[in-house]
């Protein structure tokens, strides 16, 4: 079994719904040992004004790999009615990001450092983020530190 740290975000639609919904779906790739409060938070890396997201964190142990994790991911998302943009760059859409009906990032899987076209793990921006660091922090055994999966 692998330990994995997933944070749920939301900006659209009913977001406490929605983390409900992805919550539920990720019940079908291991066990959910651990969850945070919901927080809501302001965009970040916006270059435009959109609605706050609310955010969760959980621990999910799976027997999945982390780019298996990933496509499960994603397929939630999508069934939950998440649309990406199309495959220009994000300049061409005119910002960095977009608002979204539910985003799960993969924040750490077990003590694993990969960088890979499609997965960087530990999450790119977890040491820039407080609060999914916040979040994170909630629910990591008192014998981890977030250092711990950044000193290596």
């Amino acid at each position: 079994m692998h330990t994995t740290y997933l944070l749920l975000g939301s900006n659209l639609g009913n977001r406490d719904t929605l983390l409900e919904q992805a919550l539920q779906a990720l019940h079908a790739l291991g066990t959910i040992t651990a969850v945070s409060t919901r927080k809501e938070t302001e965009p970040w890396g916006f270059t435009i004004p959109v609605p706050p997201f609310l955010n969760q964190a959980l621990c999910l142990e799976t027997q999945l790999g982390p780019e298996e994790l990933l496509d499960h991911c994603l397929e939630i998302e999508k069934k939950l009615g998440r649309v990406r943009p199309g495959q220009e760059p994000p300049a061409k859409v005119g910002q960095t990001y977009v608002s979204r009906l539910i985003d799960i990032d993969i924040l750490l899987y077990d003590n694993l450092t990969m960088d890979s076209q499609r997965l960087t793990l530990p999450h790119p921006q977890l040491e820039d983020r407080d609060f999914t660091r916040d979040l994170l922090e909630e629910i990591l055994p008192k014998s981890l530190s977030l250092q711990d999966f950044f000193t290596k």
